[in-house]
């Protein structure tokens, strides 16, 4: 019994996270952002962009720095590729990738993404994220920036 409450919730964590990413693959920051808490920690072991943090609080702050680094693009069309049960089903592992179109210098950009991801209820609590910073750069370039991203909540 014990076991099969945690392989619903497990189910339901999935579920949660493809809406999620969809919309935010999507650049639906509105509807995005109602999978995120005021108090969301992001974490990026492997920096996206030399001046961005390694961590960063708050739903409002990581939509702000996305919008500010997806502005100059199509949106991402983020996919799920695979999920990885943990023990606790309130955590999840994931792997994604994204396929897009740089507008300015049309480029395609595609990357992939390791997730770490904890839920409580229906909200994102802890994202750390691992994504291949050289695929930025060989896209957007060295002195690509986000400003947005020195906001931290």
């Amino acid at each position: 019994m014990v076991e099969q409450v945690a392989q619903e919730r497990r189910t339901e964590v999935k579920a949660l996270f493809e809406r999620m990413i969809t919309a935010f693959g999507a650049k639906d920051f509105n509807h995005f952002s109602t999978y995120l808490r005021d108090d969301t920690l992001f974490e990026w072991p492997y920096l996206p962009l030399k001046d961005f943090p390694d961590q960063m609080t708050g739903g409002d702050a990581f939509v702000a720095a996305a919008k500010a680094g997806m502005a100059e693009s199509e949106p991402y069309n983020h996919k799920v590729d695979t999920y990885y049960d943990m023990a606790d089903p309130d955590m999840l592992i994931v792997e994604y990738h994204s396929d897009t179109t740089h507008t300015g210098s049309g480029k395609r950009y595609s990357n992939k993404y390791l997730g770490i991801l904890r839920y409580e209820g229906d909200k994102v609590v802890y994202w750390k994220e691992y994504v291949n910073p050289l695929t930025i750069l060989e896209v957007y370039g060295s002195d690509f920036s986000n400003s947005a991203a020195a906001v931290e909540g």
